[in-house]
């Protein structure tokens, strides 16, 4: 490592060290971490007519269905190398997202490649250690000459290493947690992690009828006052009186924390939770058990949209829990989600189908198409200028189609999606596509300014 690598380690992790602290912020972050696995066999994928984009954007290159070139036959060319990091320690595992990833290139690799050459990807996992987190992404860029990230999904990179990816002129494609991961022209996320996703199921429950007051309720963790102002600016803004709790997890008493938050929310009023899914499942049955499920509207972010947690809930929750998925439903049948199912249990059998499946699935899949785009030699530099010009891709897993850059100051891409709730054990669409809101606090206003200035998010 150069002397100007070792300072510029230096620099990103001076003032970071107090940010391990943060580790449970992923817990509530993308969506579920459990355990569970998938007791269905993977859906035949349906033929479906893509639209195939400008080559510049990156868009839309891979035919319907099919991974890469989409020619059967194995790439034997030059390796094309890509990196990826992600969080993994006691009760946070991310390593779902770049797994998938992974499972894509081989895929990819399976199929022609990138005309002829194959992805050799690199995943790693980190411990929430800055200096190690540090050091992973300069060994990726600076010794294992990675010509591009993707599928990161850390709870602290985006803040450890934001400086030098910009510095490096790196455009990492991404899973976000940290607000930094939203806030930084380098990063654009699949997702738009636990703020807007909060945010997104506060407005389902002022739909719903919510009135008085709105409580929003998240680990009792360092970043959480940050990630709930969303919920308590907006129910503010909506005339409800906003209440912020942070509970230490597990829960220590799940049936008593029921209690206080329906009195707190009091008659009409309503409940955000941002919590994983094992970890809200004991809240959701002592709610259930004390007959308060009535008693007040039941919102949460994404990671309970998971099929290890509906298919815990009775009947009696049907409908009644209004859960913000950042993607479309899992078992939705549409050709990318079925395509996902496919590439999952060939390449990727033993990971779960979840909502963290479909980040990784996304990001393999984007940055495929970037590479596919690019005319002439493949370097750091050509491939990062390739993803960060995806304009207007398309999948049936998101709302609107997905871009890069807006050219505002963060990326929030994916900022528009739909409400789940469970029904006789299983999540279902009970709200279309809505955009989340823009705040006074938030940059989707600008975002979305720049989205119609320059054609983006549309088609």
């Amino acid at each position: 490592m150069t002397k100007t690598s070792r300072l510029s380690g230096s620099r990103r992790i001076g003032s970071l060290l107090a940010l391990v602290a943060v580790a449970s912020l992923g817990i509530a972050a993308c969506g579920s971490s459990s355990s569970s696995s998938s007791d269905t066999a993977a859906p035949a994928v349906a033929d479906t007519t893509a639209p195939v984009a400008d080559a510049a954007t990156g868009a839309n290159l891979q035919a319907p269905g099919q991974c890469g070139m989409g020619t059967g036959t194995p790439a034997t060319g030059e390796p094309i190398k890509l990196g990826g990091l992600a969080t993994n320690v006691p009760g946070i595992d991310f390593t779902w997202i770049t797994t998938m990833t992974g499972a894509y290139f081989k895929c990819v690799n399976d199929n022609g490649g990138i005309n002829g050459r194959p992805i050799e990807y690199t995943a790693v996992d980190e411990q929430l250690d800055p200096t190690q987190i540090a050091s992973i992404a300069t060994k990726l860029i600076e010794e294992d000459k990675v010509l591009g990230l993707v599928g990161n999904t850390s709870i602290i990179d985006c803040s450890v290493n934001g400086a030098y990816y910009a510095e490096k002129g790196f455009y990492p494609i991404i899973a976000g947690v940290d607000q930094a991961c939203f806030t930084s022209a380098n990063f654009s996320a699949v997702n738009m992690g636990p703020y807007y996703s909060s945010l997104g199921g506060a407005q389902a429950a002022l739909r719903a009828g919510a009135k008085g007051t709105m409580v929003i309720v998240s680990p009792n963790l360092p970043g959480y006052d940050l990630i709930d102002t969303g919920v308590t600016d907006f129910a503010k803004a909506n005339g409800l009186k906003a209440i912020d709790v942070l509970e230490d997890v597990p829960f220590a008493d799940p049936a008593s924390l029921a209690q206080r938050l329906v009195k707190q929310a009091g008659p009409g009023g309503a409940v955000v939770l941002d919590f994983t899914g094992p970890v809200v499942l004991p809240l959701l049955q002592a709610i259930e058990q004390q007959g308060l499920i009535d008693s007040v509207i039941w919102a949460s972010s994404t990671p309970p949209n998971d099929p290890s947690v509906s298919k815990e809930l009775s009947a009696k929750w049907n409908g009644k829990f209004l859960v913000n998925a950042e993607m479309n439903v899992l078992d939705s049948g549409l050709p990318d989600q079925n395509h996902m199912e496919v590439i999952r249990a060939k390449y990727a059998p033993d990971l779960p189908s979840a909502a963290f499946t479909q980040f990784g699935y996304l990001a393999g899949r984007i940055a495929t198409d970037a590479l596919m785009s690019i005319k002439g030699d493949l370097t750091q530099e050509s491939v990062n200028a390739a993803f960060k010009g995806i304009k207007n891709w398309k999948t049936d897993m998101f709302c609107k189609p997905w871009y890069y850059s807006s050219g505002a100051a963060g990326n929030v891409s994916n900022n528009s999606d739909i409400t789940v709730a469970p029904k006789d054990g299983v999540w279902v669409k009970v709200e279309d596509c809505f955009d989340i809101a823009a705040l006074p606090n938030n940059p989707l206003d600008a975002i979305r300014a720049n989205e119609i200035a320059n054609g983006l998010n549309v088609g």
